[in-house]
């Protein structure tokens, strides 16, 4: 195969015949200046390409703008959710080491000899002692550190008694 074959087409296919030139088509000086320059561009909608390109630029940085916002929200919003866990994880750690704590309290002998007692169980020194049904309750005990209760109204015998012969 020579250069020559590689220029002419191949068999079955015909060759195009050159475009012959229009008579009453001008034809362009290569002297003169460009006239495809001096025609207007063509238009989108009325638009330049320059100002197609601007507004798809300016949608292109709206759309990243937001794209980042919402992911900066994302992350504050996280932050947030974060935080509260961890405070909700301390407050579980304190309910749970407090009812360890309990528990082993209430699996201690002394505990459960305390609660037999309540029941009526003890050792066989001990006297069953226990308040008979419809008695008045004890008085309340103040704790340390506080201001004692006030005491009770005087009922009218002892208001008379105290008229009479002073306190």
């Amino acid at each position: 195969m020579d250069a020559d074959d590689s220029r002419r087409p191949a068999e079955g296919h015909r060759a195009r015949a050159p475009r012959k030139a229009d008579p009453a088509e001008p034809v362009p000086d290569p002297a003169a200046p460009s006239t495809l320059l001096a025609q207007p561009r063509p238009s989108l909608a009325g638009l330049d390409r320059r100002t197609i390109a601007l507004a798809a630029a300016t949608l292109v940085v709206v759309w990243l703008v937001l794209v980042f916002g919402r992911a900066v929200s994302q992350v504050h919003q996280a932050t947030g959710e974060a935080a509260v866990l961890r405070s909700q994880d301390a407050a579980m750690t304190t309910q749970v080491q407090a009812r360890q704590a309990e528990l082993a309290v209430i699996q201690s002998p002394a505990f459960l000899a305390l609660e037999a007692r309540a029941y009526g169980y003890g050792t066989p020194s001990e006297q069953v002692f226990a308040l008979q049904p419809g008695s008045p309750p004890p008085p309340s005990i103040t704790p340390l550190g506080q201001e004692p209760a006030p005491p009770p109204p005087p009922t009218p015998l002892q208001a008379w008694l105290r008229l009479l012969f002073g306190s």
